[in-house]
């Protein structure tokens, strides 16, 4: 299966991980949720770390790709992307990690392979920053 990883520059930026039938988008959010799942609607009113910092969000969109817009977002990567293993926050910031490299090791059933990860990069949906 083929996965592109794009980025929307504007009007908020997003990371996208497109296949030929589905989406899955990752948005830098200032919103979020409390433990009720009542909405907090702008920066004043998010939850604030120890540190009075704002606790760094983001929002993920799950859709069918024809139910989405992609004529904003432009390719991120010209590297083979074979997945996600989900956000991770470092000093406030949010990232993407996908999967850059992986290996076909055992077939389980026709078209249902098992894949050994050779390698993995971590992109930030609020900017392009590798690290």
């Amino acid at each position: 299966m083929s996965i592109r990883l794009l980025i929307r520059e504007q009007p908020q930026r997003a990371i996208a991980l497109a296949t030929s039938t589905h989406v899955l988008i990752f948005r830098h959010s200032l919103s979020s949720f409390d433990s009720n799942g009542s909405a907090f609607h702008n920066i004043s009113q998010t939850p604030l770390q120890g540190n009075g910092a704002a606790i760094p969000r983001c929002s993920v969109e799950f859709s069918a790709v024809d139910t989405v817009d992609l004529s904003d977002y432009r390719s991120l990567s010209s590297l083979s992307v074979y997945g996600t293993l989900g956000l991770i926050t470092v000093n406030n910031d949010v990232f993407l990690c996908v999967v850059s490299s992986a290996t076909k090791v055992a077939t389980v059933r026709p078209e249902e392979t098992v894949q050994r990860i050779n390698a993995v990069e971590f992109r930030m949906p609020e900017n392009t920053q590798v690290i």
